[in-house]
């Protein structure tokens, strides 16, 4: 499970949060997930028809379970991020689908499906939702009678599907049972409240309302009309959804998720990683949700990334950009780095070399030929490393914006991929303090 499980029970289920965790980049190979299929997480590398009756499998038991995620565009071992090949899963019919779960298994299974873009490349999810009514029972198996079998009950394990053990049924009903047991004393707190010769027992089914002195009934036409809200699905500040019916019932409208029959919405989202934040600084692009670009750096496995540039073009001051930091509920360490960033920034520079040693003089010989723009095309990791540490040195009336960046987007591109940690630590460093020294002067003057 996440380490933070209410990730599961709350209702943005494909938060950037979620899909961080979900999307657990590898540093040494930026191709692979170290994500891992765990009791809320399992990966496919293709979405078809002809495997419906795995995907139903699975979905009972994320159902029957805390409820899990299916990404489809995932290779498995290792877990590389090859994408969607096909239009398979944009396709799919969700009133389909829906009907294939209601057709094998009961009770209902809800669910909701998305799109994710990452590295240029589409990712399928579907997010199934924890059973409020379990068990969820196979009602009827499929043609090949192996993927599902009636009477069958399917439970999450960790990494892996199978029939529910003894042990979990046994917990799984007691839960149940609880459950339903603090409903009881919520209807008889209620009944208390009002008191027992003022209460009545409306049968949403017949439409009778019935007391002690006697009964009535709802007038069928009517009672099609009334539609009470599901517990859970009303989003307010206090206390449970009450319906209050005036005159007539009228029907009301209601936007239905695609688990839930109506029209599909798809919903698509693109994933912004350390790259994408270097190189919208080093391209000098123009980002058009700055806030969402400087929030990804929480999540990310390291705060040295460059951030005033975002804050310049979304006019952010540094107070606001705390605020923002601290309100990003992530619990990467990049989140207070980059708090302690915002307070000060400075020792992104470095001294000067000392010429009285063999290897400050070289750094200074390094130094004045940068200046001239006399590198070569292709330094060893030895100067390299010179040279990134001498761009730190640089004063702001030094510096050619245009040549440095295009010198450190060259350097990004050949080396960051393949290069050791040390080298891209001492990369992402010398963008940060280009950056630091090109907008913080901008930056620290907004209000």
């Amino acid at each position: 499970m996440p380490q933070n499980t209410n990730l599961l029970i709350q209702k943005d289920y494909f938060s950037q949060d979620i899909l961080n965790r979900i999307f657990t980049i590898s540093a040494k190979y930026p191709d692979r997930l170290v994500s891992r299929e765990s009791a809320w997480l399992e990966f496919k590398e293709s979405f078809g028809f002809k495997s419906l009756g795995k995907y139903l499998r699975s979905a009972a038991a994320f159902a029957n379970a805390k409820g899990g995620y299916i990404v489809y565009g995932v290779q498995n071992q290792p877990h590389v991020l090859v994408g969607l090949k096909d239009n398979s899963f944009r396709d799919m019919d969700p009133a389909r689908f829906t009907q294939q779960l209601n057709e094998h298994f009961d009770p209902e299974i809800s669910w909701d499906r998305h799109f994710y873009e990452l590295n240029g490349k589409l990712f399928g999810l579907l997010h199934i939702s924890e059973s409020q009514n379990k068990p969820v029972i196979c009602r009827k198996a499929t043609d090949d009678g192996k993927s599902l079998r009636e009477g069958e009950i399917y439970y999450r394990y960790s990494g892996r599907t199978q029939t529910i053990r003894y042990s979990e049924l046994k917990e799984l009903i007691e839960d149940q049972r609880r459950k339903e047991e603090l409903k009881w004393f919520a209807h008889l707190k209620e009944i208390s409240r009002v008191g027992i010769s003022d209460a009545a027992i409306f049968d949403l089914k017949s439409g009778k309302v019935s007391n002690s002195e006697g009964h009535f009934f709802i007038d069928e036409n009517l009672l099609s009309q009334i539609s009470f809200i599901r517990e859970g699905e009303f989003n307010e500040t206090h206390g449970k959804p009450t319906l209050k019916v005036i005159g007539n019932a009228k029907p009301v409208s209601i936007t239905t998720s695609a688990g839930h029959g109506g029209k599909p919405q798809i919903v698509k989202t693109k994933g912004i990683r350390t790259p994408d934040i270097i190189l919208g600084f080093l391209k000098s692009e123009r980002i058009s949700d700055v806030n969402s670009y400087f929030s990804q750096i929480c999540y990310e496995s390291t705060a040295f990334l460059p951030f005033y540039y975002l804050l310049k073009q979304g006019r952010v001051s540094i107070d606001k950009a705390k605020t923002i930091v601290q309100g990003e509920p992530s619990t990467q360490p990049a989140k207070n780095k980059l708090l302690e960033r915002l307070n000060d920034d400075s020792g992104l520079k470095l001294p000067m070399p000392c010429p009285r040693n063999a290897s400050g003089q070289r750094k200074i010989r390094c130094r004045q030929a940068f200046l001239k723009h006399q590198i070569p095309a292709n330094p060893d990791v030895k100067n390299l490393k010179d040279l990134l540490a001498i761009i730190r040195t640089l004063e702001k009336s030094e510096i050619d914006e245009a040549f440095v960046k295009e010198t450190l987007l060259k350097w990004f591109n050949k080396h960051y991929a393949n290069s050791d940690s040390g080298i891209n630590h001492e990369i992402r460093r010398a963008i940060c303090y280009i950056d630091w020294l090109a907008c913080f002067d901008i930056v620290r003057k907004l209000k």
